[in-house]
């Protein structure tokens, strides 16, 4: 028996389409694939996206660059996020990948090797972590304008908190630095950003962990459906434990499941004795530690052994398994492993 994973390439679509609809005309709407689109699988989800209508891919690597390439027609954008390396110089004459300038030395390296090629730069506009800092446009300013500039981009901080002040701040330091530069293409918004209005939008948006409905908004489609498969059921009498560490001891007399999965496959150890799977829409709440391919449940409550339990589907969200976590639906996603039966609904 092994666990299944579902993915539903046409909400994925829909979500991208709706998407879409927030811009205007003028605004193209991109899709982030990076990590293996999430880990859900570019091969599957890149040629969806394309039939919704995406031309403009963006992924971390070149190596994700080469993979996504394979998948896509001709026509296509992909940005390389995390810069340019002269490792992949033929690579980029090759395929017309548009690396995203970070540093000095990539600006110069880049120009060096690829003065006509498109590329990207970007600008720090307050996380201080990736692009250029406010020394240093003025200081390569020379340089910059001899790059055949397909886009300027920045990364907003806070987007995924509305009220922040820091994203108006943003957006006026990146209007103040770009505004001499209004004939290039401009993005500073990924998936949360959108969200903040067509202020942000610019010509590109950036939509990644919202593809997969890892934002909250009502609008936004559910795309993954886990279930684990129950090896096993026994009871346990009072004051036994489960787990290693029988770190829980039950008061009473229960029912325990034990599943197929665990942390190899992405189901966080921090969700131990605070997590849920769930029959239909029926909570069954873990017991014990969860271990590297085995989780226990407690089932005393349903009237019959299931053949499986839901960690993800209609009874929850990857937004809710986030919260119970501690964590972001992003790494929900990206934890998950390579053990699962997939399945992919179009």
């Amino acid at each position: 028996m092994i666990a299944e994973l579902e993915i539903n390439l046409s909400n994925i679509k829909k979500n991208w389409m709706y998407l879409d609809t927030l811009s205007t005309k003028d605004t193209e709407t991109g899709a982030v694939l990076k990590a293996d689109a999430y880990s859900l699988g570019v091969r599957e989800i890149a040629p969806a996206l394309w039939e919704a209508g995406a031309r403009s891919f963006f992924v971390a690597t070149t190596e994700e660059a080469l993979e996504l390439n394979n998948y896509l027609p001709q026509n296509k954008k992909i940005y390389i996020l995390n810069g340019y390396n002269t490792k992949y110089r033929k690579a980029i004459d090759s395929y017309s990948f548009i690396p995203v300038l970070n540093t000095s030395s990539q600006l110069n390296s880049f120009i060096d090797f690829h003065p006509t090629n498109k590329t990207c730069l970007q600008i720090d506009i307050g996380m201080k972590r990736l692009g250029f800092q406010d020394n240093e446009l003025k200081k390569y300013e020379k340089i910059i304008s001899k790059l055949n500039l397909d886009l300027l981009i920045g990364h907003l901080s806070c987007a995924d908190e509305k009220e922040n002040s820091a994203n108006g701040s943003e957006l006026l330091y990146f209007n103040s630095k770009t505004n001499k530069l209004m004939k290039f293409n401009r993005s500073i918004a990924a998936s949360h950003g959108i969200f903040l209005g067509q202020s942000y939008h610019f010509n590109v948006t950036r939509p990644g962990i919202a593809l997969f409905g890892g934002v909250r908004e009502k609008e936004l489609l559910d795309v993954v459906n886990i279930k684990l498969p129950v090896l096993q059921s026994h009871y346990l009498k009072p004051y036994d434990g489960v787990g290693y560490g029988l770190t829980y001891k039950t008061k009473s007399k229960k029912r325990v499941a034990t599943l197929f999965g665990g942390y190899a496959d992405g189901i966080i150890r921090n969700l131990s004795q605070k997590g849920y799977l769930y029959h239909n829409s029926i909570p069954c709440p873990i017991l014990g530690r969860i271990s590297m391919d085995l989780v226990t449940v407690d089932i005393s409550h349903l009237k019959t052994i299931p053949k499986f339990l839901n960690l993800l589907g209609s009874s929850q969200s990857i937004n809710d398994l986030a919260d119970k976590a501690g964590t972001i639906s992003h790494e929900i996603l990206t934890s998950l492993g390579s053990r699962f039966l997939r399945t992919y609904i179009n």
